[in-house]
Parts: structure tokens; C-alpha cells; sequence
């Protein structure tokens, strides 16, 4: 029974080391590459944060001076006011639906066509006065 098995071929093991340490070094890098943008988008989330709950509170104290300012001293009457408000909130409403449909179907401006046909010539003496 003669041997007939292959031996498979040995690689140094210095190149394989030196790979896998050189994709550690890499994979490495890019994690700690990765956890700096992460602390600075944290960061700036709480920042945002911040801004919209003083945003808030300015809508609210707003909000309530101008209620204070049409009842108490332009004299209308709480119902009026009411429905003004809602006729402002269904405008508002339906302006914004205007706007996002626009946005979806915005097409994009096509490039102007040279007009060969009683257009403007290349060599047309009233530019050049002009």
C-alpha cells in the first residue's frame, strides 16, 4: 500500500502573522475612527436637544402672550379666537402638503435646447454694441 496522500503546502508562519496583526492594526484604527464620530454626533444630539426644548418653551411663552393679547387688550372673544386658530392650523396644514408634494414631483429643469430657427446667430452684431 504506497502512501498516496499530498502534503499540504506550509505557509511561513510570519507572513500569516504579520497579515492578520497589519488587518488588526487596520480593523483597530478604524474603530477607534468610529467611536470618535460617535462621542461628536452624541454630542451635537444633545446639544440639538437642548436647542429644541428652549425652542419649545419660547413657541409656548409666545403662544401664551398673544393669546393674552387678543383676549385681553384687542378684546376678542375666546370662540373667535378659537376658530381663527384652527383656520390658521388646517392653511398651515394644507401648505405644507402643498410643499412635500411639490418636493416629491420637482422635476429637474431640462437643459436649454439651442433654437435654430430665428434664433439669435453666433455672430449677431447687437451683442456686441451691448
Amino acid at each position: 500500500m504506497p502512501n498516496n496522500r499530498k502534503k499540504p503546502l506550509k505557509k511561513s508562519p510570519k507572513t500569516r502573522s504579520s497579515k492578520s496583526f497589519s488587518e488588526s492594526l487596520h480593523y483597530y484604527a478604524d474603530l477607534s475612527q468610529f467611536k470618535k464620530h460617535l462621542e461628536k454626533v452624541s454630542g451635537n444630539q444633545s446639544k440639538l436637544d437642548e436647542r429644541l426644548q428652549d425652542l419649545e418653551i419660547h413657541v409656548n411663552l409666545l403662544t401664551r402672550l398673544l393669546t393674552t393679547l387678543c383676549i385681553e387688550k384687542f378684546g376678542m372673544r375666546v370662540g373667535v379666537l378659537k376658530r381663527l386658530i384652527k383656520r390658521i392650523e388646517k392653511e398651515a396644514i394644507r401648505d405644507s402638503q402643498i410643499l412635500h408634494l411639490e418636493s416629491l414631483y420637482k422635476l429637474p429643469v431640462p437643459p436649454e435646447k439651442k433654437n435654430s430657427q430665428g434664433g439669435p446667430s453666433g455672430n449677431d452684431p447687437w451683442e456686441e454694441i451691448s
